[in-house]
């Protein structure tokens, strides 16, 4: 029994931070900020209070865990935190004024919690601060509802200032605004209504916004889809070319077969059937006249070479070696770089430069659906 019970509670992954490198910052800046929240609000309340009212609440202390380790949660964010805890004074305060701390500490916690619910400023702490309240002693229940100002708002307001500042220095966003993404079918494979109606069912108040859930999901949708993609090699989407042209082939013919097979480009291959060049149509057209030339003469040009009534000069003048390539074993991820950088076709090579086919946007997207398909199946 025991050494299950044993292996659970050490699956169970703590919240916060886990590596050395986020946790000792963390320690260092909420004891920082304890430690300055406690000169700052003694200084303030003057020696006189500072004798009866404590100038530094215990809850704080638990704020400070939310501010420093979590500081992206909703209820670290700075309403929670100071509305949280000035509200659940307020409560405290006046569940004091029942009389009997066996009622009036546990009502004050309960009602605690619904003020906050209610006015969207969940702070766990608070319900410490509620209970101080009442607890607090004769110090605590003379200053009446001051007690919610001072030393609780105080404090509150110092500590969310020093977060803002130490998260600021220490690389963190802090507060923590929700990230401006397009909506998750945009990015990854489920809509908003998918992401809404799993929160329902989940049936609990998770600390994470929907929203950095949204992007949390769509990112991992991503890194998932890159990795498989890793997985796969350009050869395998490369499909042959219907079409090749020679150095020696008249631009006659090479403006033939690119209007018979509508391609951008076609790849010009030398003797052992190596990639030497692209030729596209653009740049037939483009080669039909100079600069010098008036406007008049360069149309007139394109327009012999767009019908095939130039045959000079050969295709291995005019094609242009640099070309989009990659090989046949790169990963499909090399695709993805080359079509988000404007890329039409890209033209795929085995090792000694042969070529073995090429891969347009739409065969990749085929591909990484499919790849989809089997990782799903």
């Amino acid at each position: 029994m025991f050494p299950s019970l044993f292996e659970r509670l050490r699956r169970l992954r703590p919240a916060g931070p886990t590596s050395l490198t986020r946790q000792v910052p963390a320690a260092l800046g909420a004891l920082l900020v304890l430690l300055l929240t406690a000169l700052i609000s003694r200084s303030m309340l003057g020696a006189a209070a500072v004798r009866t009212l404590p100038f530094l609440i215990a809850p704080m202390a638990a704020s400070a865990v939310l501010l420093f380790c979590l500081p992206a949660a909703p209820l670290a964010q700075p309403w929670p935190v100071i509305g949280g805890n000035v509200v659940s004074a307020l409560v405290g305060v006046a569940c004091a004024q029942a009389g009997d701390p066996l009622l009036a500490a546990p009502l004050a916690g309960g009602l605690a919690i619904a003020a906050m619910a209610s006015l969207r400023c969940l702070h766990p702490p608070g319900g410490a601060v509620a209970v101080t309240a009442v607890l607090g002693g004769a110090a605590v229940h003379d200053a009446g509802f001051w007690f919610a100002l001072a030393p609780v708002g105080l404090n509150s307001v110092l500590m969310v200032l020093g977060a803002v500042a130490w998260n600021r220095l220490s690389g963190h966003r802090y507060p923590h605004a929700q990230p401006a993404v397009r909506p998750p079918e945009a990015k990854a494979g489920f809509a908003s209504e998918d992401l809404d109606a799993a929160l329902d069912s989940y049936g609990e108040t998770l600390d994470v916004s929907r929203d950095d859930l949204a992007s949390i999901f769509a990112e991992t949708e991503q890194r998932a889809a890159a990795r498989r993609a890793r997985r796969h090699r350009c050869g395998e989407l490369a499909h042959p070319v219907p079409a090749s042209l020679a150095p020696g082939m008249p631009l006659a013919a090479a403006r033939a077969l690119l209007v018979r097979h509508r391609l951008p480009a076609l790849p010009v291959l030398d003797d052992a059937g190596r990639l030497s060049g692209v030729l596209s149509m653009a740049r037939l057209v483009a080669a039909g006249g100079s600069a010098s030339r008036p406007l008049p003469a360069r149309a007139r040009r394109a327009t012999a070479l767009l019908f095939g009534r130039d045959t000079a000069p050969s295709v291995g003048e005019l094609a242009e070696t640099a070309f989009e390539a990659v090989g046949a074993q790169a990963p499909v991820t090399e695709l993805l770089a080359r079509f988000h950088a404007g890329a039409k076709q890209v033209f795929v090579t085995d090792e000694e430069g042969r070529l073995v086919g090429m891969v347009q946007p739409g065969d990749l997207l085929a591909g990484l659906e499919l790849g989809l398909m089997d990782a799903a199946a």
